[in-house]
């Protein structure tokens, strides 16, 4: 046991020398959530503070895009503590959001200004990811990637409240009254 007690591990089990606390798979997993978050808040603070030195107005999707990567950064590293207790429904409703994000704004042609100019019809927000000129389809890799990553951390987010709710509820519950 170290100086500070079992400093939030599972009941029984100490974390110290004589026995893991996580494992191998378990910290990889940690240490890749803490890569992502820190890599998300850097370049999404780096890029909205590049969009605010150029002045003008920027392009909506480009900001709304890279203040996801912020807010999604800082729930990634907090989410052991936020995200515990969200349950079947949280991750459920998180994964919906994620699945109903990337449909909707494939089926939906939006207007974007940064994105396959050269096709006439693009699909996708943040970012487009899919283009049709003539019949003709063009799918945009990194694009999807990153309207996947702006859908996930958007349902990080959800997933995040759920599990708020159920802590205040369950806290609600066992309160006397």
């Amino acid at each position: 046991m170290s100086a500070v007690g079992d400093a939030g591990y599972p009941a029984g089990r100490t974390g110290g020398h004589d026995e893991p606390a996580h494992g191998l798979l378990g910290s990889f997993g940690a240490a890749l959530r803490l890569l992502v978050g820190w890599f998300s808040i850097l370049i999404g603070v780096l890029n909205l503070l590049v969009e605010i030195d150029r002045g003008g107005a920027g392009d909506g999707a480009y900001l709304a895009f890279h203040v996801m990567l912020v807010i999604g950064g800082v729930l990634m590293i907090m989410f052991p503590s936020l995200g515990a207790g969200a349950g079947v429904a949280g991750y459920c409703a998180g994964g919906a959001v994620l699945a109903g994000g990337m449909i909707l704004s494939g089926v939906r042609a939006f207007d974007a200004a940064c994105c396959m100019t050269a096709y006439a019809d693009r699909h996708g927000y943040p970012f487009s990811f899919a283009a049709s000129d003539a019949g003709r389809w063009h799918l945009g890799g990194q694009h999807l990637l990153a309207d996947l990553l702006f859908w996930g951390y958007a349902g990080l987010i959800v997933l995040v409240a759920v599990a708020c709710v159920r802590r205040a509820v369950r806290r609600h519950d066992r309160e006397p009254g």
